[in-house]
């Protein structure tokens, strides 16, 4: 019997997925460090950021923050 691989394009999306976010997500960072504290985001910005952080949220990398009085 032959043991099954995962060499499909969906299995090597699924392992190179968790090294594209964390790449994406310093170079969005260190460009988020560069502008202002205070500037207004962009629309598209905006978008890109909580597509970012739902998906480090759906592997498992940033938890959601706690909102409430304590």
């Amino acid at each position: 019997m032959k043991a099954r691989r995962s060499s499909g394009k969906l299995g090597k999306l699924m392992v190179y997925a968790p090294l594209i976010l964390q790449v994406v997500s310093v170079m969005r960072r260190q460009q988020m460090a560069k502008r202002g504290k205070y500037t207004k985001l962009r629309k598209r910005d905006r978008a890109l950021d909580f597509a970012l952080s739902q998906a480090e949220r759906r592997l498992g990398g940033k938890k959601a923050k706690r909102r409430g009085w304590f």
